[in-house]
């Protein structure tokens, strides 16, 4: 007589198409709280025991090994799981639409704020872990805000919605815009240190040479030793080296609630115009650190963000 199963088939649970290993998901790590954001992710396969309701996935784009360039398998909850939603039709906005930004790699929920004349968004972060809170999007880069509840969207995802084939290569963030950048020698740019934190400095530096897996010996052009011999230098990885941001024209006054770089400690550290002193030549800017302090107008720059290998500017006269 042959012996009987571990588990009855009748009792093994019968996953829906989106847990099927290689199936697309979104997952929101525990790790960044319930105002995280959502990653994309590959199931792999469920966990063992089968009536854990675990799953074993890998991201695309998060949890980088700095040394080997691999992204481990991680484990989570059903709960922390959802669809990957179909690729969506490029729409309209209007104020006060809850949506969801492409941002950092992961679809964060906020709320869309203003229409601008070159077709773009104001989106506000509902996160009070994003930085800043007002970023001008494209549309390709928003969605319409949805729950996954009980196995449906709300609300639901009409099919005029959903893009052919075409347009998913054309509008979805692809694995091109995910892949890390990668530096020629003598290249200008602008590094961050961990040890800064989530509202880290961007400081300029220069590319020396690439030492392989991703990391590059980097010379510091602000931050010199400290018998004032040189400059630092440094092995850094790809997840702390962009490059120099473009010049763009600095206004000949900043004005409330402008999003700007202030120079600080030989390193650019993001803040927002809070007060504009009466010579018009110094303000008090609220540093991400939550810090304020005051600056010269020669001192700041105005704010771009590094997001799929593209500089977003933000939006002249957008003041909220």
């Amino acid at each position: 007589m042959s012996k009987r199963s571990k588990y009855d088939l009748d009792s093994i649970p019968q996953d829906p198409p989106y847990l099927q290993p290689g199936a697309l998901v979104e997952i929101q790590p525990p790790e960044f709280g319930y105002e995280g954001p959502w990653h994309i992710a590959t199931i792999v396969q469920r966990a063992t025991p089968i009536h854990s309701n675990r799953f074993v996935v890998r991201f695309t784009h998060l949890f980088q090994d700095e040394k080997t360039g691999n992204r481990p398998l991680r484990m989570f909850n059903l709960g922390d799981i959802r669809p990957h939603p179909p690729p969506q039709r490029p729409r309209k906005f209007k104020n006060g639409d809850h949506a969801d930004a492409y941002h950092n790699n992961g679809w964060w929920d906020g709320v869309i704020v203003q229409e601008l004349k070159n077709g773009n968004y104001v989106f506000r972060f509902n996160s009070d872990n994003q930085w800043p809170k007002f970023v001008e999007f494209g549309v390709n880069k928003l969605r319409l805000h949805r729950t996954w509840f009980n196995g449906n969207w709300i609300p639901p995802l009409e099919a005029s919605e959903i893009a052919v084939e075409e347009v998913q290569r054309e509008e979805e963030p692809t694995k091109k815009t995910m892949e890390m950048e990668e530096y020629n020698e003598r290249a200008l740019v602008e590094v961050a240190n961990d040890e800064d934190g989530p509202n880290r400095a961007w400081y300029a530096a220069i590319i020396v040479t690439p030492v392989g897996n991703k990391r590059y010996l980097i010379q510091y052009t602000t931050m010199r030793t400290d018998d004032n011999s040189g400059f630092f230098g440094k092995v850094m990885d790809t997840l702390h080296i962009r490059p120099r941001p473009p010049d763009i024209e600095v206004p000949d006054q900043f004005v409330m609630l402008d999003q700007v770089d202030a120079f600080y400690k030989g390193g650019w550290w993001k803040g927002v115009i809070i007060k504009v002193l009466s010579d018009d030549s110094k303000y008090h800017v609220y540093l991400a650190t939550h810090e304020e302090m005051e600056f010269k107008h020669s001192e700041l720059r105005l704010h771009q963000d590094w997001i799929d290998g593209k500089w977003t500017k933000p939006s002249p006269g957008v003041h909220l």
